[in-house]
């Protein structure tokens, strides 16, 4: 009924190849990743991964992965900031392996003050996909976060941490309401406890790699693309003798749609119950297109209200007026990006609007007394046997007293979230390549310091092992640091 008429194509996906293939992997994709454990292994830095991630990835993802806007001047100002700032370390501070990296990020006890990004499409990567960064950050003890355009549901990657382990869910806003909510019902029923508002990406950055290489999800079999994937047989491998990848929201939306039907009900909009197409390739065009440009601030407070499992972040803020006004609209944490330098050319390096946007908040000075005196209150009741945080009553007791805590070491004077009560907290993203990176963005005023390309080079490297390899090489550069520096904490 005026609904477009959708085509299925004709791919060894759908002509069932992966059911065959996948019984010789356990044979064949040892072999052809053999080349790639041995470059792994050589790995030293993250410089190193990127080297081995373009060595297995086909042309057109590992493109995707390194590229930025325009002429890639953002993501290298990203880099270069980081280069231009000084650090002058104290002699003599006693300071003995093994420093304590720990510290609160989202409202949750965290092992290290650096978490991966939220990024789509893992399993383009790699086939260990979401899953195996989900499995790698919960075993370096840090917060995982899950991406609304993730090649994995909630439900899937759930069950790769451990019970209660720190996980956000980033979430895009689409025309579709009903869609956003079956997106936040998922994470909530599989225990993600945070939220993050992505709202730079209302409008598609010009990523001009992937024009020239015909970037789609799932991949396209041009001639172009299937010589690329000859050259790149163990991402080949894992890509023909694996399900077809695809954005997960895909069959979130197309399930809504059919769930509707079945009982009568409707969504908020026509477009919640247009056709769903059936082709792989048409169903992402259909939720890319499904992105909302004209999404506002009162768009952002009502996803704010919808979320009421814990804190909520907005990502992609890089002027501190906007920070000041994501505060006012209920949230409780600003995240400082710029999209990676993939989104508008020249934008700033996010840690060099860092200190203003601290500035904003309260300043350094009152910000350092409220989070010591919240984490010393939490890890007080940590300590006591009778307490169990996982307890929402008692998680809520502890948060209060927290949140009185906090306001009384700094006098008020540093801002707080109207849900908790605790200090905003401040994320930064972008440019981060080294321990030093994730030092210095904490010593300009952010909480917590989010990863992206350098996991998604492990990942592609080597998977879940290459992303684990990411971990302990962020985790020894940064602790080397912290000794160098002459600090033996993070809140130092």
């Amino acid at each position: 009924g005026g609904g477009r008429v959708y085509r299925m194509s004709l791919t060894p996906h759908a002509l069932g190849v992966h059911h065959l293939l996948k019984w010789l992997s356990p044979v064949v994709r040892p072999l052809l990743d053999y080349p790639s454990r041995r470059r792994l292994d050589r790995c030293i830095n993250i410089s190193d991964l990127r080297d081995a991630a373009k060595l297995r990835a086909h042309k057109m993802v590992f493109d995707y992965l390194d590229a930025g806007a325009d002429d890639e001047i953002t993501i290298r100002r990203n880099k270069d900031a980081y280069s231009q700032l000084e650090l002058h370390y104290r002699i003599l501070a006693g300071l003995s392996p093994p420093l304590d990296m720990s510290t609160r990020v989202m409202g949750r006890d965290v092992k290290i003050p650096f978490f991966v990004s939220p990024t789509a499409g893992s399993k383009m990567f790699h086939a260990d996909g979401e899953v195996g960064v989900a499995r790698a950050a919960s075993a370096a003890g840090a917060m995982y976060s899950l991406s609304t355009m993730g090649t994995a549901a909630p439900a899937e990657v759930a069950p790769a941490t451990p019970a209660h382990h720190p996980k956000l869910f980033q979430l895009y806003v689409w025309k579709d309401r009903s869609l956003v909510r079956d997106m936040l019902a998922q994470a909530r029923e599989h225990g993600f406890h945070a939220l993050a508002l992505t709202v730079d990406l209302t409008w598609y950055g010009n990523r001009e790699r992937d024009h020239r290489n015909g970037f789609t999800v799932p991949p396209a079999y041009t001639a172009k693309q299937t010589y690329e994937a000859m050259r790149r047989p163990a991402w080949t491998w894992d890509f023909l003798s694996s399900p077809e990848y695809a954005y997960a929201a895909v069959d979130l939306a197309s399930k809504g749609r059919a769930r509707r039907a079945a009982d009568g009900s409707r969504g908020e909009t026509s477009a919640s119950d247009a056709p769903f197409p059936t082709d792989r390739r048409e169903q992402v065009a259909f939720i890319r297109d499904a992105f909302d440009p004209s999404f506002s601030w009162d768009d952002a407070e009502w996803l704010c209200q919808e979320w009421n499992e814990g804190p909520v972040a907005l990502k992609g803020v890089v002027r501190p007026s906007d920070a000041l006004k994501a505060v006012d609209r209920g949230f409780d944490a600003v995240w400082v990006s710029n999209h990676g330098g993939r989104q508008l050319e020249t934008a700033p390096a996010p840690v060099d609007v860092l200190p203003s946007i601290r500035d904003a908040m309260g300043g350094v000075p009152a910000w350092h007394a409220a989070k010591t005196a919240e984490e010393d209150t939490f890890k007080t009741a940590a300590l006591n046997p009778t307490l169990d945080l996982n307890d929402r009553g008692t998680y809520a007791e502890v948060r209060a007293k927290a949140a009185k805590a906090a306001s009384d070491a700094c006098g008020g004077s540093h801002l707080v979230a109207a849900k908790t009560g605790l200090p905003v907290e401040i994320v930064v993203d972008g440019g981060v390549q080294r321990g030093t990176d994730v030092l210095k963005g904490l010593a300009m005023g952010a909480d917590a310091v989010a990863i992206g390309k350098p996991y998604l080079y492990g990942l592609c490297a080597g998977g879940e092992a290459g992303v684990r390899k990411a971990f302990d090489v962020l985790t020894a550069e940064l602790e080397r640091a912290m000794g160098l520096l002459g600090v033996g904490t993070v809140r130092e």
